[in-house]
């Protein structure tokens, strides 16, 4: 069968990031024939799609929604308004072909999704690795393959719950990229480690998406993989797409002591939790290569944590920043929600004095940095049920709004700190100041 696997597209030039679900996923196909796409790194993404449908004449066309929009109040943007023309051009191109979409946007909305996009013809729920194959061998009984949507006589159905795939015995295909167009890009190409999140924080979607329990790769294929960027494909930098990286602690040890025994030369930044820092752990991590630590508190009082249920205090926050301000061999970043739930005026007065003292006065200055958001209402999290329960976002309100001119409305809003959204709004005035 002919298998045609498109990333969306992003809807503007973005700073393209190597579709690690669709390398995973093609992986997993061997007997049929597969060809790769991803109009973000297209000078013309929607000719180029109309013309790789073409000359390629699909039976399956699967889309990969990796992103709704930015997640980002300072630069919002609406990243499904591309979905419906892209729907449009496949359904042009290939009218027979099954269209498929997947990924972690979708799973998030999927039923919505469904039912708003009736050409979409199969929806692969949470992992597709296991899924999309069996699938492939059902298309006429989609119903006998757990984790998928589909229709019938219009209506849409769900087959049920998929189990999570052992990562033990899966990795990526990346034979199917041109590596240099996401080499050397900060963090362009991805090397997953783990899946799965022990921690429950209350805006975030992981736990949803990939299970509360970790499902870890064995420490030497990770660096197997790492090692086969290096050599085969001449990458100089990647990036551990994991949510945390040093949970369990030991595991990112292992990895970490790999590298460095097997004299692997590549820097890499990952997300890091609080817990389990040291100096020791930051010597050893900056020796594997490591020149981007990022750790996001989130909240800057105890009570701002609490609510957010990051499992921290201010204490273990201050503690790892003091260790930055010593460590002068990688650079940090810390980012902060500035209307975080449970925060007061006092703590967002203390919240930007760290981020003048930080970002402008510290010596070290360039080697760490604070930043701030506003955060965006996911489903299925503890921020949605919050919002609602303090009345500044209805129930009935879509998180996933049909008009780009709503997103601002999905964004949280502490109700006892109203003029946080106002300051963030100055700062984001003055960087564009300082910009030009």
């Amino acid at each position: 069968m002919k298998l045609l696997l498109i990333q969306s597209y992003l809807g503007r030039k973005e700073k393209p990031i190597l579709p690690l679900g669709i390398a995973y996923l093609a992986n997993r196909l061997g007997g049929h024939k597969v060809s790769v796409f991803d109009p973000n790194i297209e000078d013309d993404p929607y000719g180029a799609m109309k013309k790789i449908i073409n000359d390629f004449n699909p039976e399956v066309v699967g889309i990969s929604l990796r992103n709704i929009d930015t997640a980002s109040y300072g630069d919002m943007y609406y990243h499904y308004k591309a979905l419906e023309p892209t729907i449009r051009i496949i359904k042009n191109a290939a009218p027979r072909s099954y269209l498929v979409i997947g990924g972690a946007a979708f799973s998030l909305f999927a039923e919505e999704l469904m039912n708003r996009h009736p050409q979409i013809d199969f929806g692969v729920y949470l992992e597709g690795e296991k899924i999309f194959p069996e699938l492939l061998n059902n298309l006429s009984d989609p119903e006998r393959v757990k984790g998928i949507y589909y229709r019938r006589n219009r209506e849409v159905f769900f087959s049920g719950m998929p189990p999570l795939p052992d990562l033990e015995n899966i990795s990526p295909d990346f034979s199917f990229f041109n590596i240099s167009r996401y080499n050397d890009n900060n963090g362009g190409i991805g090397v997953q480690s783990k899946r799965g999140c022990m921690l429950n924080c209350s805006y975030c979607t992981y736990p949803f998406l990939t299970g509360n329990s970790l499902r870890l790769r064995p420490h030497q294929k990770v660096v197997d993989e790492i090692e086969q960027l290096i050599l085969k494909y001449g990458i100089t930098q990647f990036t551990f797409a994991d949510s945390v990286f040093n949970i369990p602690k030991q595991h990112a040890v292992d990895i970490c002591e790999e590298i460095i025994k097997r004299g692997i030369k590549a820097g890499w930044s990952a997300f890091f939790s609080f817990k389990g820092i040291d100096e020791d752990f930051l010597k050893l991590a900056h020796k594997a290569g490591c020149y981007l630590f990022i750790f996001s508190p989130d909240g800057y009082s105890d009570k701002a944590l609490k609510v957010l249920k990051k499992e921290i205090n201010k204490k273990d926050i201050k503690r790892v920043y003091n260790l930055a301000k010593r460590f002068k061999l990688s650079k940090f970043d810390f980012s902060f929600f500035i209307n975080a739930p449970g925060q007061s005026y006092w703590d967002l007065l203390a919240l930007l004095w760290l981020l003048i003292k930080t970002n402008f006065i510290l010596p070290r200055r360039k080697f760490m940095h604070i930043g701030v958001n506003i955060p965006r209402i996911e489903p299925h999290t503890g921020l949605y049920k919050l919002a609602i329960s303090e009345g500044t976002l209805s129930p009935a309100n879509s998180l996933l709004p049909l008009d780009t001119a709503l997103l601002p409305s999905i964004y949280y809003r502490n109700p006892h700190n109203k003029s946080a959204e106002g300051v963030f709004k100055f700062l984001i005035h003055l960087k564009n100041i300082w910009k030009h």
